[in-house]
């Protein structure tokens, strides 16, 4: 084993050696690097592809119909085994807010159905206290179907609230303030009875949880009100006996408007209003009294009666006087008498004043009087009033106790009032819309709506079971997985033979689907190069069993048809696909090794087809790729070009050795053969590598032994034979027995090949 090892790493070290030094004109590096951008350029579409979805299904159906059917038939089998359910729903109306029936206060705050208000309510439904009170009322932990009749009273009351919280459900109606209650039992009249008796206790509940609330606080305010009149009457009888030892009289208590008056403080404030009215009065007095004195002519003169008819007497003789002093001198009697008259009254006059002027200074003396005694007492009662202010200090403290105790006694007491009168009257929130009805039909199971969800399931699954194989499924099979993955051109498909079927026998049919297969193949070769029809053709393949020897006696068989003369080189020296006898010719091996020899003597001709010859592989030599290395090749083929049209030269698997590295390069055109539903994916891409790093001229893919039935590749010739190509499959074989069913199919076909004699020998591979 070593041995074959080492001697193939000599071979492969030296066909290296050959590859890198030889150049040629047209490589297919521009067709690799377009493939490429193929590839990417598919893989990085977004868009959804719908005729490669209907194509996966189509080609899982039958495992995508196995599921269904698998899935419907499950579904259906356990909902008929499953108990029928009865369900019945009471529905309730949660208020917005609770009816004020009275304007004062309650004790409860208004609420507000809110979102968080609701959720509370869904829960207190829910709750277990609620489900215990409906199963004693009920009385259901006496009845054998909610709980174990063997079981102590209070673990069966446990367990039938447990059975109603599990057949119960809370569920708003919309976006309304309605919720209904929904109860399940294979009992239909227990749904209703049980469904009406939570709504009915659930109000019951509520009002139970106000009116305890109430009376707490009834309990709470009459509490406090003893507490509050008790220091009430002790703060009242503590300012009394205060104001009793301190003489402090309050005239609140009669009556009067200022709280803190006392007799002092009135008197004072009295005192001190005369008191100003007396500084007023010495003030005019005084100022009346220095006015008189000063310029004799006071308002109290000019309003003085007596003066006043004095002047007016004075004022007559005065007229009088001058009136005669017209007729007579001042030393007549008259004059002098009239004139004695006038001095009378000017001295009658004066007496007049000063006695105003008197009384004006007895009038100021008494306002000053007045004014000094008021002094005085002002000055005694503020004394007083500052003493009893000290003293009151301790009075208002106590008053404004009694004050503040009064008002909390009154607060306290007005409450009571309202809790009392408010504890009788009972407002709820809650109330009933409609009433369970006792239900008539099963609402579970819903047998359609069972298929349907197991229709709709199972689908789904085989759906994504078959996209699931298809996407692990990495082997080549159509000729758009050699586009989309190996990103070079597909040359022809061959499908797969039928029966005992083989392709010389196929050929001999110019209208059979091998035919018209092999014929468009040719055809496309012959579009290939700028030239035309390549001059060479090299055969090669991924791993040995492809078809490559049928695809080369197809390819050869179909030129030759067409008149060109085809010469078939067997390059496989390891294991020759063509045997002829052994003197008829000395073959390839003997030719690479005889310098003289000639292809013309070395050939075989084809017993049914006169343009069409073979160069067998001759004797194989321990050391095929070292002769091949050889300058002799190149000689050979150019002998070969002289002398036929086309040469198809037939070779080992690439991925084995390097020989068809070897001959690639060498070659005009390459051909990739692959069989389908049997390479994968990075088996082929390794081997397209390796042909490119050879130089060779990789000019397409030839799609061998493909299934109609199995990929149904929706593609034909337009001959009307049937022969056509599809995506899909039929789901019966998944991919991990795809690969070795195919290739126990190629194992026969190829031993069904061998017997089939074309060049007196026979055909393998």
């Amino acid at each position: 084993m070593n041995k074959v090892t080492n001697h193939d790493n000599s071979e492969w070290n030296n066909s290296q050696a050959l590859v890198e030094s030889t150049s040629q004109q047209s490589i297919s590096s521009e067709l690799r690097d377009y493939g490429r951008r193929n590839q990417d350029d598919y893989f990085d579409e977004d868009g959804f592809d719908f005729w490669k979805v209907m194509k996966t299904l189509s080609r899982w159906k039958w495992l995508i119909l196995a599921i269904v059917v698998l899935g419907v038939g499950a579904t259906t089998l356990l909902t008929l085994k499953e108990t029928p359910l009865y369900k019945a729903a009471t529905t309730i109306e949660i208020q917005k807010q609770e009816q004020q029936i009275l304007e004062s206060q309650s004790v409860d705050p208004v609420l507000v159905a809110d979102a968080e208000f609701m959720a509370t309510q869904y829960e207190l439904l829910k709750s277990r206290s609620l489900a215990e009170r409906v199963a004693e009322l009920l009385d259901l932990p006496s009845d054998d179907r909610y709980a174990d009749q063997s079981l102590d009273r209070e673990e069966r009351l446990t367990e039938s609230a447990n059975t109603i919280l599990d057949n119960l459900s809370i569920s708003p109606v919309g976006r309304s303030r309605i919720i209904s209650i929904n109860y399940t039992s294979p009992y239909p009249k227990e749904t209703s009875r049980i469904a009406d008796a939570i709504a009915d206790n659930f109000i019951a509940s509520n009002l139970e949880r106000k009116y305890n609330s109430t009376a707490y606080a009834r309990n709470f305010l009459e509490e406090r009100l003893r507490t509050t009149k008790s220091a009430l009457e002790d703060s009242e009888r503590a300012l009394v006996e205060y104001a009793e030892n301190e003489g402090i009289l309050d005239l609140s208590s009669a009556g009067g408007s200022d709280s803190g008056a006392s007799l002092d403080a009135s008197a004072l404030m009295a005192l001190n209003a005369s008191l100003t009215l007396a500084q007023e009065a010495r003030i005019a007095a005084e100022h009346a009294y220095f006015e008189a004195q000063k310029d004799g002519a006071t308002r109290e003169m000019l309003q003085s009666d007596n003066v006043t008819t004095l002047n007016i007497k004075r004022a007559e003789l005065e007229a009088e006087y001058q009136q005669k002093l017209s007729k007579f001198k001042p030393q007549y009697p008259d004059m002098i008498l009239i004139n004695d008259r006038i001095l009378a009254i000017e001295q009658q006059i004066e007496r007049e004043k000063r006695s105003i002027i008197q009384a004006l200074h007895s009038d100021f003396k008494a306002a000053q009087a007045k004014e000094n005694s008021l002094k005085l007492s002002v000055a005694e009662l503020k004394s007083n009033v500052q003493d009893l202010r000290g003293r009151t200090i301790d009075y208002t403290i106590l008053k404004r106790e009694v004050d503040t105790n009064r008002s909390q006694y009154e607060a306290l007491l007005q409450r009571l009032k309202e809790v009392s009168v408010s504890s009788g009257i009972g407002t709820n929130q809650v109330s009933i819309v409609d009433t369970a009805k006792t239900p008539v039909l099963p609402f579970s199971p819903n047998i359609p709506r069972n298929i349907l969800q197991g229709l709709i399931l199972s689908l789904a699954l085989g759906i994504g079971l078959a996209f699931l194989l298809d996407y692990i499924d990495d082997t080549i099979k159509t000729p758009d997985d050699v586009r989309q993955k190996l990103g070079i051109n597909t040359i022809g498909v061959i499908p797969k033979m039928r029966g005992d079927l083989v392709m010389a026998d196929a050929l001999k049919d110019s209208r059979s689907e091998i035919s018209e297969a092999v014929f468009s193949a040719k055809t496309a070769l012959q579009f290939t190069t700028s030239h035309g029809l390549p001059k060479s053709i090299l055969v090669t393949g991924s791993k040995p069993a492809e078809g490559k020897t049928s695809t080369s006696l197809g390819l050869a068989t179909s030129f030759a048809n067409s008149g060109l003369t085809v010469l078939i080189i067997d390059a496989d020296m390891r294991k020759p696909s063509f045997i002829v006898d052994s003197n008829s010719s000395i073959g390839l091996s003997g030719l690479l090794t005889d310098p003289q020899g000639r292809v013309e003597s070395s050939i075989v001709p084809s017993e049914d087809n006169d343009n069409l010859f073979l160069l067998p592989a001759g004797i194989s030599p321990p050391n095929p790729a070292e002769l091949l290395a050889g300058g002799r090749l190149n000689q050979i083929l150019e002998d070969a070009y002289s002398a036929f049209d086309v040469v198809i030269v037939d070779s080992s698997p690439v991925m084995h050795f390097a020989d068809s590295l070897i001959l690639s390069s060498t070659c005009e055109a390459t051909l990739l053969v692959v069989q389908s539903g049997s390479v994968r994916s990075p088996l082929a891409v390794s081997t397209l590598d390796r042909l490119v790093a050879s130089k060779a001229n990789v000019v397409g893919v030839i799609l061998t032994k493909f299934n109609q039935k199995r990929h149904g590749y929706g593609y034909g010739y337009g001959y009307g034979y049937g022969y056509g190509y599809g995506y899909g499959g039929n789901g019966k074989n998944a991919y991990a027995n795809a690969i070795t069913a195919a290739t126990e199919d190629d194992r026969s076909d190829a031993t069904k090949r061998r017997q089939v004699k074309i060049f007196s020998t026979k055909i393998g591979n």
